[in-house]
């Protein structure tokens, strides 16, 4: 896939992380930012039209997150500052996404202190990000959104950073954190400057750019299905069929391809797996949201539209979730899913993007069951794990192909 499809994935993947869709639904997705600045130009947010936050503490409302999440945001608030500078270290380790969420709930946490000023910095690579909180309206329900102005910076040998020019206060809260998060909050904060108004006190002349800064949460599974899908020509890799249509062999995996000609050239590849379920008995299994084993977890709450956090541990899916059947991202078409068991009365299965994973309980089809764990134990991988092919049939049912197994050199 070419950079500049992964660049736009990117930037839909951070609008999901955002819920930008839920919170601005006027905003369609072809006239979308790019923090690249290429593509149809944005419609701009007028923030002067949205009523000022009155709501929770930004701490609370800024973020989406797991009870784990919360308990470690509440070590950082525990950390001792300098006398002379605010300073928060964030672990090195982290996935990106996972620290950018605390980023943003750091600064909602320092907002609520009445810090108007924060600095995100990565001492290694001397990478830092400016923020000046300019005020707090309210995007839509609970939903708070940060009117900033921003400015990313580079300190080199010899040379100070230049943000100082711009910071007011010399008591300038300094967050430090890992570059690959850095990064994803400057894309975060280019994107939304895109659709963003001008704030009005000449400060982006200055050196500084407006933006805003919306809750950020779990992206959903019907999301993770879309972002995962990958729509790039078999044949010329990195040209997506979504932007140049041409379409797909509507075999059950949905090639997609650019042309004709790349069609033609790609079959004789493509026939062995379009052949490859010609004849299968299809087995029914039915599924369900049920938790098999009683255990307590905490989940992740992800309120559409919503900037509450929740904080969930129980011992079953929330109040009316065990109705909610999963999202069908495959159609009619079969899919390839994982199947893991080790003896048990259950076996979990998912698919590549997990917009499906659940378990199978054996009373609910005792003969269908026993036959997957016969697969699993004879050809699975040290019988334990096995991938085969499967149909969503209804809501809660999927059909097996247990007679036409597929290569097992699966990339997942």
């Amino acid at each position: 896939m070419s950079a500049a499809l992964l660049s736009k994935r990117l930037d839909r993947a951070l609008d999901a992380a955002q819920y930008f869709t839920q919170v601005f639904p006027n905003q369609s997705e072809d006239a979308d930012g790019s923090a690249d600045g290429e593509g149809v130009k944005a419609k701009v947010i007028d923030f002067a039209g949205l009523p000022t936050w009155t709501g929770k503490k930004l701490g609370l409302s800024l973020g989406r997150q797991s009870f784990k999440e919360r308990a470690g945001l509440e070590e950082i608030e525990r950390k001792e500052r300098e006398e002379t500078m605010g300073k928060i270290e964030l672990p090195p380790n982290l996935d990106p996404f996972y620290t950018l969420r605390s980023l943003v709930l750091v600064l909602g946490q320092e907002v609520d202190r009445e810090s108007k000023e924060v600095v995100f910095v990565d001492a290694e690579s001397g990478h830092a990000v400016f923020i000046k909180i300019i005020e707090v309206r309210e995007a839509s329900d609970d939903t708070p959104l940060l009117v900033v102005q921003f400015r990313l910076d580079t300190k080199s040998p010899g040379r100070e950073y230049a943000f100082w020019k711009y910071a007011s206060t010399s008591q300038l809260i300094r967050v430090e954190c890992p570059n690959r998060a850095l990064i994803l909050l400057h894309r975060l904060l280019l994107l939304n400057s895109n659709r963003a108004a001008p704030t009005g006190d000449g400060s982006q002349g200055a050196g500084l750019k407006p933006s805003f800064i919306l809750t950020i949460g779990p992206i959903e599974k019907s999301d993770i299905a879309q972002l995962a899908r990958d729509l790039s020509c078999a044949v010329v890799l990195g040209f997506e069929q979504a932007d140049q249509p041409y379409g797909f062999h509507l075999c059950f995996v949905a090639t997609p391809y650019c042309s004709r000609e790349c069609q033609m050239q790609h079959w004789t590849t493509h026939k062995k797996t379009c052949n490859s379920l010609t004849g299968a008995t299809w087995s029914v299994m039915p599924f369900s949201n049920a938790n098999p084993f009683g255990f307590k977890f905490s989940e992740i709450i992800s309120l559409s539209g919503g900037g509450r956090a929740k904080d969930s541990t129980k011992e079953s899916p929330a109040e009316g979730e065990e109705d909610k059947a999963p999202p069908n991202e495959h159609g009619d078409n079969p899919f390839l899913i994982k199947v893991q068991y080790n003896g048990s009365p259950f076996i979990m299965v998912y698919d590549r993007t997990r917009a499906l994973e659940t378990h199978l309980n054996r009373n609910d089809n005792p003969r269908v069951f026993d036959q997957i764990a016969a697969l699993v134990r004879e050809k699975g991988f040290m019988g334990m794990k096995i991938y085969v092919w499967a149909k969503r049939t209804a809501d809660w049912e999927l059909s097996l192909a247990l007679d036409k197994i597929p290569s097992q050199n699966v990339p997942w």
